[in-house]
């Protein structure tokens, strides 16, 4: 039986006309955008699932530090990617389009030994809730630093 998945999501990116964040991710994000062919990406946020299994690696191999969802939203079609960060590397995950509700799940993500991989299912499952709260990735008004 499958167990429901739980998680948060938390945007990275703060400011609507030129959207900044923490430099360590925008850079992943920007070096991730490129390689998937997104000039430009507007979005980006940070899933954080209840159990803390979900996409780490095994003890003693390279840490994975976090689940991104990275991409484009734009008037007539918006592409997410599903990617897990590390320090120097990255699994890309799925990569989901909407209107169409397409989704496409990498082999990286599937041949890859971690503690407590998605299942398909939750993958889409995924997709179904960025696709039904889009506003929950989109940048955050205000700044990112505030003054004491």
């Amino acid at each position: 039986m499958e167990t429901i998945l739980k998680f948060t999501i938390d945007s990275l990116l703060f400011g609507y006309e030129n959207p900044k964040g923490n430099i360590e991710q925008v850079l992943f994000a920007k070096k991730m955008a490129d390689k998937e062919g997104i000039t430009n990406f507007n979005s980006l946020a940070k899933l954080n699932f209840a159990d803390e299994t979900v996409n780490k690696a095994l003890a003693g191999t390279a840490s994975l530090n976090e689940t991104l969802v990275l991409g484009y939203e734009g008037w007539s079609k918006s592409i997410f990617h599903l990617c897990i960060r590390s320090g120097r590397t990255a699994i890309r995950m799925a990569t989901g389009s909407f209107p169409n509700r397409e989704i496409v799940i990498y082999d990286d993500y599937r041949n890859v030994i971690l503690l407590n991989k998605l299942t398909d299912k939750q993958i889409k499952d995924t997709f179904d809730f960025l696709w039904n709260n889009m506003d929950m990735i989109q940048p955050k008004s205000g700044f990112m630093f505030t003054e004491d």
